[in-house]
């Protein structure tokens, strides 16, 4: 009677082995999905351009087509810095967000420090951005959704709930960021370029080259300038792109997390994962 009772307790436990496998498996595809979105949105440090950047270059752009030289440049930059500052606010936030995430989904939230949160964000613009009534609210949802699990005594048995709570605010940031980089910073090397392009144009159509020498020079001045604004713009479509694809990874996580063990979550989880990677590395062969 021992040895069956013996049997019986050992089949239960080799029955319930590859459950408890599986689910440690599958959070361990949640938190490397989150490492790997951490990784991906730190590239945004790397992106040596700014709003601030933008207004400067505009001025000194300027300066030189009217031949103009000063002490110290005279620009009126105030609301771009602010435009920069929102910026950081949203890196900051969606950062700390997956940062949450990862430590929630190893069940190491204690370690977790709420320094990214940031308060509710009133509507009002600010230069090239606008801060509308959506966003704020995001700002404000996601914030304390953050907030609570540091107080609440998340464990991995609510992660779940922390990922049912954050998808509508986090995918609203991740979406206006992307808009931010994509298009707004985006846009604002357009003009760059066409400043550019409008600057040795002038120079051509009015014959102020005379040698062969000036003109290849020039030729060659423009080209390489033309090429350092075409690969920043790859730069921030790489990770505007990386951006959209974090955001469908965890609209995956969302649809699925009450289901957080299954196999078929770990594989969709890889398949975003994996696309982010490629673009990590497409962005830093741009670095290299």
């Amino acid at each position: 009677m021992r040895n069956y009772l013996f049997g019986k307790s050992l089949v239960l436990v080799l029955i319930s082995f590859p459950l408890v496998l599986s689910s440690c498996v599958n959070l361990k595809s949640v938190a490397d999905y989150s490492a790997t979105s951490i990784v991906s949105i730190k590239n945004f440090e790397q992106i040596d351009y700014s709003f601030l950047q933008h207004c400067l270059d505009r001025c000194t752009d300027e300066a030189i087509r009217k031949y103009e030289i000063k002490r110290a440049q005279e620009c009126s930059c105030e609301l771009y810095i602010e435009a920069d500052s929102v910026t950081q606010v949203f890196y900051a936030t969606i950062e700390g967000y997956f940062e949450g995430l990862g430590l929630l989904s190893q069940n190491e939230l204690t370690n977790y420090s709420s320094d990214a949160l940031v308060n509710a964000m009133t509507a009002e613009e600010f230069g090239p951005l606008k801060i509308d009534e959506r966003l704020a609210s995001a700002f404000s949802s996601l914030s304390n959704t953050l907030l609570r699990a540091t107080t609440d005594s998340y464990r991995r048995k609510k992660l779940a709930q922390y990922i049912e709570e954050a998808n509508e605010p986090i995918q609203v940031l991740l979406e206006k960021f992307e808009i931010i980089i994509s298009s707004n910073l985006k846009g604002e090397l357009r003009f760059k370029r066409e400043r550019l392009y409008a600057y040795y144009m002038d120079m051509k159509m009015n014959q102020t080259l005379n040698s062969d020498y000036e003109k290849g020079k020039a030729a060659t001045d423009y080209y390489q300038a033309l090429e350092a604004i075409q690969r920043k713009e790859m730069e921030l479509e790489l990770f505007g792109e990386s951006l959209a694809e974090i955001a469908e990874g965890h609209q995956v996580l969302y649809e699925n997390r009450n289901k957080l063990s299954v196999k078929s979550l770990q594989d969709l989880l890889k398949v975003h994962s994996s696309n982010v990677k490629t673009l990590i590395s497409e962005f830093n062969k741009l670095n290299d």
